[in-house]
């Protein structure tokens, strides 16, 4: 039997991309299985106040293991709705074994057996079943996994409230031969930079029929990726809003058998180069403009999409606030001017009342460079009003708001940022920032109830994958930090800038974000933008006086007023997942909240 190279690679990335430990896991499972009858009632009855409207068609390729394929038909059978059918594709020499196989379902599950005219792979497998597929929606499940108990359901009442849905998915797990839970992966809302990173829909993916069939169903070209690329030419070309997430673990993947080393890693390059070949074109075919993927270097399953620089490059002002701090600023310009590979950038240094003696001999030794601006702006620290001030008195196409405290590692940052910030759709771009002892800082900001604006990933190492890959490829969020983000100007200036009245110190890069955010541009952050930040080495910590928790607490309250509805539903979130500023990811309280269902 041929290895099952896509199989391998996603258990590869389930070992990478996990944060929990499985006692915690296993735990978190046994808690949401105590109450799990009572929200399966639930579920039920909430149902029940909807109209029947489309069916789901399952589609099972064969792979000639009679148990597994009974494992999966058996979850199919325990599905607490029964709105589906079962479409059982196989080769020609097995039909009598899968056909034996399917009596043990007859009564409980409405399935069907179709077999091949000849030899074919599970791919051409999966296209004949779309063909024999009936129903309005189709899914696949892959021999050996298992639905939960209330997927089916889950799925039909996340349709019945968001009719326009073209594409529904969900959580998934891993699960062993003795039913052990594993791995889980917590999804975030439908991202398109997560997908063209590593698949986002793969596991529980259920699909309009129709819009299969449109896209031109499944095709042997990019072989073993070929679900990979069916859902990148479904999916991207849709509305978000047509994209729904189902934050549960609706699906338990069969962990493979264990593999020699040698064996494995073939089977893993093999699926990431194809994986490449994918988002080679669905990166294409999002902007018409041809991309280089490359594997990340910290995990090369993961696909890093690099997008060329418009001709000619966009000049980018750098904008620098400072108030003395010679030291931090001359480290942060050596870099910019000295390591700092991009054809077209002028350096504002916005000076709010720098005395030291060190400070001016520095302003007036980078006044010699022709690419380099001081500018005063008296008065009291307001960073938002600052950078205002700066960004009227620049001439780049592109801002970039960088403070004093970053220090250059690598010369590509800028390239990286630029041409990210330049695709039309997007508005912020956030860097990976790095403390000085090498763990993450920031790469991307989560919102939570507080509110709280969480750095993902914060004090991981900065050669770790991160949390479902967080780190390992460019994604979707609500917000970056201000420390190091990229926009065009036009964009800063269609939402008013920076909140200077609201909003000196704290809280205005989170603002900024989610105003552009409301203009209908997205915000990412790349991790092949790597920089180091010495974390309010200038201006101190917000809770240094009473003034300045004062100050902190207002600002608080302002966003918290503003913008409650994003910090209490962030799409990027995952809400199984609870992020702690000390502690990092941990796994929140498991009550199986149906009610919380798609976003």
């Amino acid at each position: 039997m041929s290895i099952d190279q896509a199989r391998y690679t996603h258990w590869a990335a389930a070992r990478r991309f996990s944060s929990f430990a499985d006692a915690a896991y296993l735990a978190w499972t046994e808690e949401g299985a105590s109450c799990s009858k009572a929200q399966d009632a639930a579920l039920g009855l909430e149902l029940a106040n909807f109209p029947y409207q489309h069916g789901i068609t399952f589609a099972i390729a064969d792979n000639g293991n009679d148990e597994e394929l009974r494992t999966t038909l058996a979850s199919l059978s325990a599905q607490s709705c029964r709105r589906f059918d079962v479409v059982v594709t196989c080769q020609p020499s097995r039909a009598a074994s899968v056909n034996t196989a399917l009596l043990f379902v007859k009564d409980s599950v409405n399935v069907r057996l179709v077999a091949s005219g000849a030899s074919a792979s599970r791919t051409e497998l999966l296209q004949i079943a779309l063909a024999h597929s009936t129903e309005t929606y189709f899914g696949v499940i892959l021999a050996g996994d298992r639905l939960a108990p209330s997927a089916a359901s889950s799925v039909h009442l996340t349709l019945a409230k968001w009719p326009e849905a073209v594409i529904v998915y969900a959580d998934e797990d891993w699960i062993t031969e003795d039913g052990t839970r594993c791995k889980p992966r917590f999804k975030s809302a439908w991202d398109p930079e997560g997908q063209l990173g590593f698949d986002l829909l793969d596991g529980l993916c259920v699909m309009k029929r129709s819009a299969v069939l449109e896209a031109g169903g499944f095709g042997a070209e990019f072989e073993p990726a070929a679900r990979y690329d069916l859902h990148c030419r479904v999916a991207m070309p849709l509305h978000c809003s047509q994209i729904r997430h189902i934050p549960l673990v609706l699906y338990h993947r069969r962990v493979p058998p264990v593999m020699n080393a040698p064996d494995a890693r073939d089977a893993i390059k093999t699926y990431a180069a194809a994986a490449r070949r994918v988002a080679a074109e669905a990166a294409f075919q999002q902007t018409g403009t041809a991309v280089d993927v490359l594997p990340s270097p910290v995990a090369e399953f993961v696909n890093h999409v690099r997008r060329p620089l418009p001709n000619p490059a966009p000049r980018v002002s750098v904008l620098v606030p400072t108030r003395d701090r010679a030291n931090l600023v001359r480290s942060c310009l050596n870099g910019l001017l000295k390591q700092t590979d991009y054809p077209d950038f002028e350096v504002i240094i916005l000076d709010n009342d720098s005395i030291e003696p060190a400070t001016m001999a520095l302003f007036a030794e980078l006044r010699a460079d022709p690419r380099v601006r001081v500018l005063r702006v008296p008065g009291p620290f307001n960073f938002s009003a600052i950078n205002n001030v700066g960004a009227q008195a620049s001439t780049g196409a592109v801002l970039l708001f960088l403070n004093n405290d970053i220090e250059v590692l690598d010369a590509g940052w800028l390239r990286e940022m630029v041409s990210e910030v330049m695709r039309p759709d997007i508005g912020c771009v956030g860097a990976k920032l790095l403390y000085g002892n090498g763990s993450i800082q920031h790469a991307g900001v989560i919102l939570q109830r507080g509110p709280l604006a969480m750095h993902v990933c914060r004090m991981d190492d900065a050669t770790a994958s991160g949390v479902d890959g967080r780190l390992a490829g460019t994604r979707g969020y609500l917000a970056v930090t201000g420390a190091c983000l990229a926009v065009r100007r036009s964009v800063f200036e269609q939402v008013g800038g920076f909140d200077g009245e609201h909003l000196a110190v704290a809280y205005n890069d989170i603002d900024l974000c989610l105003k552009v955010n409301d203009a209908g541009y997205r915000n990412i952050c790349t991790p092949f933008a790597s920089l180091l930040h010495l974390e309010s080495a200038s201006r101190g910590q917000d809770h240094a006086s009473e003034e300045k928790r004062q100050r902190a607490q207002r600002e608080q309250d302002h966003t918290s007023a503003k913008w409650i509805d994003r910090f209490e539903n962030d799409p990027y979130h995952n809400p199984n997942v609870l992020l702690d500023w000390f502690t990092g990811a941990r796994l929140a309280q498991n009550a199986g909240q149906h009610w919380q269902l798609a976003r």
